[in-house]
């Protein structure tokens, strides 16, 4: 895996993690006020708060070959299903 690919994968939680390791490595070295820190208590939390309730559900492939197959797989999910069809021609 690339470093491009792990990026685009994880960016979700890279960008604000940077993005905290900046504001607090500016109020470190402003020597930041108490009340400071507890507003980038709060927004770490609210990050990390929103990531971990904002999972995207897993999916799960499975190959079909028929027709028959396919709609019987929709009748019996129980949720939405998305049927993708691939052709190599």
């Amino acid at each position: 895996m690339t470093i491009v690919q792990v990026f685009n994968q994880y960016s979700f939680l890279l960008l604000p993690a940077i993005a905290l390791a900046i504001v607090a490595a500016v109020l470190l070295r402003r020597r930041a006020r108490p009340s400071f820190w507890v507003a980038w208590g709060a927004v770490l939390f609210g990050v990390v708060a929103y990531a971990l309730l904002s999972r995207v559900p897993q999916t799960a492939t499975v190959k079909l070959d028929t027709a028959a197959d396919i709609r019987m797989a929709i009748r019996t999910a129980g949720r939405p299903v998305l049927v993708e069809f691939y052709s190599n021609y």
